[in-house]
């Protein structure tokens, strides 16, 4: 994903620095704390430590003194959430400060000595293997404990922490700034990689596989869900996905969404992440109930490798159920605006209340001549197009986008005969090529403007489809932002692909294959489930599909699990190789190996957090931006022009940003450096500063 600002996007010095809003937010995330509630990771650490020493030094009463079992699952807890604070902490910046103690006052002194990655990972592997012991199972939980850490989260966390810890072995050298004594040396440039050495274990291949094998085999509560979608699927008052056995541990909030346990503002990734649909000209006048509430505060959108990861995107069901790829006419049901109900249909094509494009005589003879013919939907009802009338009525699509390629792009007299409004990434114009062309106003009707694009650094336009992982038509109120939806953290299908990476690193690869196709073979459309219209009409690969699932309603036929399951060329080389875009640095087996997990782990976690763990730790994301992100890539001739450029900027082919690899780890806040001091309280000098500033800022 992208920031939606072009400032972040393009990775630009006024946000990148210790005095711009980077560091703000992170510095937020780490030390928020208001009246009544914590926030940071820094005040529930300091609980977390203050409840750990209380049971161990039995400063305690009442039940946590006289159930000693009770008491150690609760210090269990405390050693999980702590692991988990430091964990976010670490991967955003790298060698951290963390108390061991409890503060009731101000400090003596601000000596917060950063720790090294090494000695977290020991602390944190600790406290979890004293957790794995002592948590319950999921099944041994009462329905009033869930949510709380268990047995098989706090293996996850340590299969994932074994595996990070053998990622980053390899830059533990004075190369990588990684000191005889462990601490880091701020002044070089490839810090940033050894930021990534935790040390080395004995055997943290075999840790992690082992505690992978608890989850997967031995715990006996998780198993995959059987459609992907069902994991994210949240209709009106059904909250049954959050019940899902795959989940293994999850954020979790209650209803209604802006009460006082969730939080200031409830779960606010709808906020974020939600997209502006609506439009009367296409029939979607209002937001909706079942659609997302507003999301004026629309931050960040799929990179077009976000997109294109989808190799497969007829057989990958993973891309239409992560993403909006299709809109219907809709109004907002129910007699007010804070009472959740189903979506009503769009008035008829005919009807005066009917606000949509008019079809014009060109679009309207292209579509009479080649789509109407084979353009069954039961909504349309066989009418043909005819100039001056609405395009879109009740039951018929409002707009959709096709992600296709400068290769496969759709010819614009096609794309503006369509039945709906279609936002195309390529257009051509005989021997134009336009990149992600929007439509303009055109009288009644509509036409493309080639004169600028959206997406890349536009990406406040209307660009690729977003998420649809985290819509909440149970909100208080029909263009709210507020959720009441649980975020899954850990997942059964991530565990199958850590103990997949740990296989294949160890050299065996037909073992990591076995639990890669797991989640792939999920993944499948299974006969019997529905493609999206656009997906089954116009995307590139459906002229492969069998005529029935090419007409309405769309029905999978042919089971696409074999077009799923992969095998050792996907990494070794070869067709199925080239088609995974791993970055040209990705030189050995291994090295494409550990890219195609990365690949996998973007097309089931999109826009779930969970990739950019991976991403960060595994020591790719320096190299994956830089190939694959061109809003932040500073690289030239990697990507496709376009012929619609604005000022010769945009779609040259060339990078847009000026990303540096340091930027991979965030900077401390400068009023925090300002605020340090030695042990005797006496503020850092500016070399000292600098020396426990991140490389970069």
């Amino acid at each position: 994903m992208m920031a939606k600002s072009a400032n972040y996007a393009i990775y630009s010095g006024s946000v990148w620095t210790s005095t711009g809003n980077e560091a703000t937010y992170v510095d937020g995330l780490c030390g928020e704390y208001t009246s009544n509630q914590l926030l940071g990771f820094y005040p529930c650490i300091n609980n977390c430590n203050r409840a750990i020493l209380s049971i161990r030094e039995g400063k305690v009463d009442g039940k946590f003194a006289s159930d000693q079992a009770y008491a150690e699952q609760r210090m269990a807890e405390a050693m999980f959430n702590r692991s988990y604070c430091i964990y976010l902490m670490n991967t955003l910046l790298g060698d951290v400060y963390v108390p061991r103690g409890y503060t009731t006052a101000l400090p003596e002194n601000y000596a917060y000595n950063r720790e090294t990655s090494e000695s977290l990972y020991k602390l944190m592997i600790g406290d979890l293997r004293y957790a794995f012991e002592k948590l319950p199972k999921a099944s041994e939980q009462s329905g009033a404990d869930y949510g709380r850490a268990t047995k098989g989260a706090a293996a996850h966390f340590l299969a994932k922490l074994y595996l990070q810890r053998a990622q980053g072995a390899d830059y533990g050298t004075a190369e990588y700034g990684r000191k005889a004594d462990g601490s880091i040396d701020n002044s070089n440039e490839k810090s940033y990689l050894g930021m990534l050495y935790k040390g080395k274990g004995t055997a943290d291949l075999d840790s992690c596989i082992y505690y992978a094998n608890y989850v997967i085999d031995q715990d006996g509560h998780y198993s995959l869900e059987s459609d992907y979608g069902k994991l994210f699927s949240h209709p009106l008052d059904d909250y049954s996905n959050e019940e899902s056995r795959e989940i293994i541990l999850a954020c979790v909030y209650g209803m209604p969404a802006n009460s006082g346990t969730n939080g200031r503002y409830g779960n606010r990734l709808p906020y974020f992440l939600t997209p502006n649909y609506t439009s009367a000209s296409w029939g979607i006048p209002n937001f909706t109930w079942e659609y997302p509430g507003k999301g004026n505060g629309h931050s960040v959108s799929p990179t077009d490798f976000g997109y294109d990861v989808f190799t497969n995107k007829q057989a990958d069901s993973r891309f239409q159920k992560s993403f909006y790829l299709e809109y219907h006419t809709s109004l907002r049901g129910g007699s007010n605006t804070s009472t959740p109900a189903a979506d009503v249909p769009y008035y008829a094509y005919d009807s005066e209340d009917n606000a949509t494009y008019t079809w014009t005589s060109d679009m309207a003879d292209f579509f009479n001549s080649n789509i109407l013919p084979n353009y069954n939907r039961d909504s349309w009802g066989g009418r043909r197009a005819v100039a001056g009338e609405h395009k879109m009525g009740a039951g018929d699509m409002a707009f959709a986008y096709l992600e296709n390629t400068k290769e496969t792009a759709i010819d614009i007299k096609e794309a503006l005969a369509q039945p709906f409004v279609l936002l195309a990434r390529w257009i051509k114009d005989g021997n134009k090529y336009y990149y992600r062309a929007p439509i303009k106003s055109d009288g009644s009707s509509y036409a493309y403007n080639n004169a600028t694009y959206v997406g890349l650094d536009k990406v406040s336009g209307t660009g690729g489809p977003t998420t649809a992982k985290y819509t909440d038509p149970n909100r208080n109120s029909y263009d709210s932002y507020y959720s009441s939806r649980d975020i899954p953290l850990f997942r059964l299908a991530e565990t199958f692909l850590i103990r997949a990476e740990a296989y294949g690193r160890k050299g065996n690869f037909s073992a990591a294959v076995l639990d890669i196709n797991k989640v792939r073979a999920r993944a499948a459309f299974k006969a019997g489930e529905t493609r999206n219209e656009v997906l089954a009409r116009l995307y590139p690969g459906s002229e492969n599909l069998a005529k029935t699932e090419r007409e309405w309603p769309y029905i999978v036929n042919t089971d696409m699990t074999s077009s799923m399951l992969v095998d050792e060329s996907y990494w070794t080389g070869g067709v199925n190789a080239d088609a995974e875009n791993y970055p040209v640095t990705a030189t050995s087996i291994l090295d494409r190996f550990v890219n195609f997990i990365l690949n996998e782990v973007a097309r089931e976690a999109n826009t779930e957090f969970i990739y950019y763990e991976w991403l960060h730790h595994s020591g790719w994301q320096a190299d994956r931006i830089m190939y694959h992100d061109q809003v932040g890539s500073p690289l030239t001739g990697l990507w496709d022009s376009a012929d619609n450029l604005v000022n010769g900027t945009g779609p040259t082919g060339n990078g847009l940003g000026a990303f540096k690899p340091a930027y991979t780890l965030k900077p401390f806040r400068q009023s925090l450096l300002d605020l340090l001091t030695d042990e005797n309280g006496a503020l850092l000098d500016a070399s000292a500063k600098k020396a426990y500033q991140n490389y970069g800022y």
